[in-house]
Parts: C-alpha cells; structure tokens; sequence
C-alpha cells in the first residue's frame, strides 16, 4: 500500500472517487484473463483525460512508482498483470468518441472505449470496424493497440496493426507524443506509431487512436466442411484462394474441440451424422450483385475430394450456430478440465510439416492430458491447448507437466522460425521463451529501445523481457 501521502497527491490529480484501495478493486483491476499470477498492485488510478494520465505518469516517475497500464484486461499472456505493489492506471474513463469521418472513413477515439462501442459506431453511418474478437465487448482499444490484437476477420482486414492511422502516447517521462493526425501517407522518416503498437504498455501509454473504418462486406455466407485430413484443409485454403473468392474467416477445429463443445455449450449440436477428424469453418462475401460463390466453391471442394460433407447456413440463426462451434471452444474447454494454452503461428507452407510433428507430441502426451487444437488456419494461427483431465489433480502440478510438453514443441517451433505467440504477446507468462522466436540480436535491441523511453524502468515493469 502505499503512503497516505502519495494517495492524496494522486486524489488531487484525479479526484478523491478516482483513486480506489479496496481489496475488490485492487484484485479486479489487478489482474487480467490468465488467472496465473496473484493481483498485488498498491492502487488503482483512473484518469479521465490525457493531461490527467500525463500528470499521473509524470508524478510516478518522480516518486518512482511503477505503473501497470490497465485496459479491458482480457489479455492471456499476464501483460496487464499487477504483482508487486504498483500503480494501475485504468483508462476506463476515457470512452469519448471525438470524430467519425464518413467521407474519410475514420474514427477518433479514446483508448478505454471498447472494440463493440467502436464497432456499433461505425454501423450507425453504414460503416465497418472489421477487428473482431471474442472480449470484444470488454477489450479496449488502447489494450487492443497495445498487444496488437488478432481475431477471426485477420484474413481479410489484418490485425490492429492494419487499422490504425495515428496514436497520441504519453511517454514513461509524461511527456505527451502526438502522433495522432489521422494520416493515410506520410512518408516523413520512422514510422514511430508502429513502435508502440504491439508493445505491451512497455514503452508508453495510448490514450488516443484514430483508427481505419471500410464499408461493411456484403452479405456473409457460412459453411462447416467435414475435413479428413489436415493437409487437406490446406488444400482447400489454395482452392479458396484461386477461386478468387473473398475470405472473412477460415477457422479450423479438430474433433476432440469439437466433442469438447457438444459436451458443454448450451444448445451446441454437430451438423454432422458421422464424426470427423477435422473441421473447416468458411466464411466469405457474396458475390457483386448478390451472386452466391458458396455453392460453386463447395462444388470445387468436393470434386477434388477434400471434405467428406459440409453444411451451409440458409438463415441468420444456422449462421449463428454454426459460427458457436468455432466460438464456444475457449469457454468449453475451461469447464473441461485445467487449461494451459499457447498461440502459434507459423508460415503457412510450413504447416503441414509442423502439425505432423505435433500429432507426435499428442502421441506421446500422458493420458490425461489432451492436446486439443484450433485456430485461424488462414493466417497461420494455431491455438495449442493443454487440457488436464484429472480435476484431483492441483492445477500448479498440471501446469508443470504441461510446460514440459509446452517446452518440447517450442522447441520444434524454433526450428521452423516460427513464433511463440501469433497474437496474445509476451507479457509474463511468455518472457523465458522469447528466444525460440527472437534472435539474441533482436532482444538486445529491444532491450536498447525500452531503456531509451523508460531507463528507470517503471513502465509496465517486468513484461516481454526475461
């Protein structure tokens, strides 16, 4: 806890409801979706302006104070994750909608408004915020530019990266760095915005983005293909992308994910009579003028004899459902068992040959735990989970014996110069294995840059870096 002294400076800073010490808030806003590591910040600040975030930041680093940025904390990597008395700064206030252009196609925006709230703002004017994810309504958007968030539209739109045209960011010093002019091209030396997307709140704190808007895709349709193979998914990805027809989603689940959700999620049932090993979900654009590329393009799939059934949503509520066995995988498999996950992500023509050598570690795997995979097959994206099976057993004993299996695969991971993490980051729980993907000369350099921003350190302290 901190001094009283200190707690009254930042009182006057935000305001007396502002500044929270209970041990509710202090465990709420202290720790995010991972659940891993104990929440221990000192207090929770909540500013509700940049001047208010610059004078908060200045005054920790005077006194210095470490500071936990905090968004919507729906990461699973600990990066918004408090453990030893520091201070977390909550942008939850900050949730004004400053500019929607509709000629221009943008939005400006404070960093705590939701990924939702920006997306219903843009259908309002007929318009599209494609970054879709799952915490969608409880993820914000400084969090969101802050770990570079992937989601399910990533094959079409990209990741936030891709929808961001400015920032303002207050520096570890509190000083305010706006780079927030909205600008399509601007050609004018290093693109600084880039340096802090993706950085895990390690080198600054956003407070204001504008971000890209498009017009929405036309009407969606969405099949479930029946996959005997996992080769076979990638063949029907090469047909997908020959047709010339315009993907939204290509997710892919196994049948143990599968079963997993039938077992759990309300009202989930297979479109299937026989089980399969694998499965597809496909999602795509009609065709200008309301033609359906669909039903040609399963025509295609079939003829070359890569799935052995698929089923084609024919109404808003079959869309839904069959997008729920695709989105109901995470929450069914934390009621399965223990959970550990990793994140993967691998050059698409390297797939292939790295699944054959996972389908070894599943092998080999103890009996009770399972292996169980899905992901966004389409832009390289596997999610690894390891389920504990016995629920006698603690899940500090699961999670060491999953780790060595979790450490086995990083290992073959390495060797295809794939990455350890596709889209959740680093944060706590990653840092000892930011060399399978990072080479020596890419962390030191690293390492160089957060020492210039933040030499004292007092920036999300403890994050990315082993």
């Amino acid at each position: 806890m901190l001094q009283e002294s200190a707690l009254s400076d930042l009182r006057r800073l935000v305001g007396q409801a502002n500044v929270l010490t209970s041990p509710s808030d202090l465990e709420a806003y202290g720790r995010d979706w991972t659940r891993v590591h104990q929440a221990k910040p000192s207090v929770i600040v909540l500013p509700a302006s940049t001047a208010e975030v610059a004078a908060v930041v200045a005054y920790c680093q005077a006194k210095q104070l470490p500071i936990v940025p905090s968004g919507g904390r729906t990461g699973l990597a600990g990066a918004a994750v408090a453990t030893n008395g520091e201070v977390v700064l909550s942008l939850s206030r900050m949730t004004k909608i400053e500019e929607l252009d509709e000629v221009g196609q943008t939005i400006r925006v404070e960093a705590g408004i939701t990924t939702q709230q920006v997306q219903e703002a843009a259908k309002q004017v007929g318009l599209f915020f494609p970054l879709d994810l799952a915490a969608k309504g409880s993820c914000q958007i400084g969090g969101n530019i802050a770990t570079n968030a992937g989601g399910v539209k990533f094959i079409r739109f990209g990741g936030m990266r891709e929808q961001v045209l400015g920032i303002e960011v207050v520096l570890p010093s509190g000083e305010v760095l706006d780079m927030n002019t909205g600008l399509r091209k601007n050609n004018t030396g290093y693109d600084l915005r880039q340096l802090f997307i993706g950085s895990e709140g390690t080198l600054g704190i956003v407070t204001r983005a504008t971000l890209r808007l498009t017009p929405p895709p036309r009407n969606m349709q969405v099949s479930v293909l029946a996959v005997p193979s996992f080769e076979s998914i990638l063949q029907i990805l090469s047909v997908c992308g020959k047709a010339g027809v315009q993907l939204t989603a290509f997710e892919f689940f196994t049948r143990a994910a599968h079963e997993i959700v039938l077992q759990h999620a309300l009202g989930a049932r297979s479109p299937f009579a026989d089980k399969s090993p694998y499965y597809v979900l496909l999602e795509v654009e009609e065709g200008a003028g309301g033609i359906d590329v669909m039903q040609p393009l399963l025509e295609q799939i079939f003829a070359a004899d890569l799935i052995s059934d698929a089923v084609v949503a024919t109404s808003s509520a079959q869309f839904k459902e069959l997008w729920g066995l695709r989105e109901n995988i995470t929450e069914s498999l934390s009621k399965h068992g223990h959970i550990r996950k990793n994140d993967i992500s691998l050059a698409i023509g390297q797939l292939a040959a790295f699944t054959a050598e996972l389908e070894l570690e599943v092998a080999a795997a103890p009996k009770d735990i399972q292996l169980v995979l899905f992901g966004h097959i389409g832009d390289g994206n596997l999610h690894i989970n390891y389920v504990g099976l016995n629920k006698a057993e603690s899940f500090a004993d699961f999670n060491a014996r999953a780790r060595l299996i979790e450490l086995r695969i990083f290992e073959r991971l390495a060797r295809y110069k794939g990455s350890i993490s596709a889209e959740h980051g680093i944060g706590l729980l990653k840092k000892k294995d930011l060399h399978f993907s990072r080479s020596e000369p890419e962390v030191t350099l690293m390492r160089q840059i957060k020492q210039l921003l933040d030499p004292a350190n007092l920036l999300n302290p403890g994050k990315i870096f082993p």
